[in-house]
């Protein structure tokens, strides 16, 4: 029985010193990630629903991303081009509508500006919007918004513009 006492108290003492040397890796481990940082450019505070927590008024705030990004024809074509590749028109076909919402009219759930169609693409929306987070860089998440925002506005000189006017 003394031939076997060294072999016991290894085969005790082994698992509870691995043990203890796992769990002070994994905590070292979890030390070496990166902390969080804040993005330099917050995303501004929009309106998504005219309602708001509480019942006071919604916040709206514009960015000067979004006003640069609104009326420039080059990043409404990179939008253009986007919607097509993202396959954004499999919801919302060509604008008019289908699965998905139209975006060619007035109506809007989440806010009709440039801002709120950002935070749509962005974060998603319940009953089937995905987000697409993590899939469009932010950049890219502006183009397609001011597409987005595009197919909503009248076109100078049509006979919808003409009807606003008189």
């Amino acid at each position: 029985m003394k031939r076997f006492l060294p072999y016991l108290s290894f085969a005790l003492l082994f698992p509870l010193l691995a043990g203890i040397l796992l769990a002070g890796y994994g905590s070292r481990a979890a030390d070496d990630k990166p902390a969080y940082k804040q993005p330099a450019n917050p995303e501004p505070q929009v309106s998504l629903v005219p309602l708001a927590p509480g019942g006071g008024e919604p916040i709206a705030q514009t960015s000067a991303e979004g006003r640069k990004m609104q009326n420039d024809p080059a990043a409404i074509e990179k939008g253009k081009a986007l919607y097509s590749a993202m396959n954004c028109v499999g919801c919302h076909a060509n604008g008019g509508g289908g699965m998905g919402p139209a975006l060619m009219d007035k109506i809007w759930i989440y806010g009709g500006s440039i801002e709120n169609i950002a935070a749509s693409i962005r974060e998603g929306r319940p009953n089937g919007m995905p987000s697409f987070r993590g899939f469009l860089p932010d950049e890219q998440v502006w183009e397609v918004a001011a597409f987005v925002r595009s197919l909503s506005v009248p076109v100078a000189g049509t006979a919808s513009d003409t009807k606003q006017a008189k």
